[in-house]
């Protein structure tokens, strides 16, 4: 704890919210996958779950421990919200509906 004490508590939000998010990636999947490259598109790994819990971290309150633990479900969450999206592979378009 001593070392939030040192650092702008908005760095130590960031912080917090993605090791969060990097700790469920760890417990869902057992392992972090790293970002890598499949044909033409790039896949993130744990950091586009870093990225989200970082940003939710700040977002929702000013304690490091609540940063942490949104950074945790943040992820999980938004997926949650969001409606899922089919991309149809003949036609590689985004559906407008």
């Amino acid at each position: 704890m001593l070392f939030f004490f040192y650092m702008p508590i908005e760095l130590a939000l960031l912080l917090a919210g993605a090791c969060g998010a990097i700790a469920k990636d760890v417990v869902q999947d057992g392992c972090l996958q790293l970002p890598h490259i499949e044909g033409d598109k790039i896949v993130l790994g744990f950091i586009g779950g870093a990225l989200v819990g970082a940003f939710v971290g700040f977002a929702v309150d000013h304690s490091v421990l609540t940063a942490t633990l949104s950074g945790y479900v943040g992820t999980s969450a938004i997926q949650h919200l969001l409606p899922p999206v089919v991309i149809d592979k003949t036609t590689d378009k985004f559906p407008v509906s």
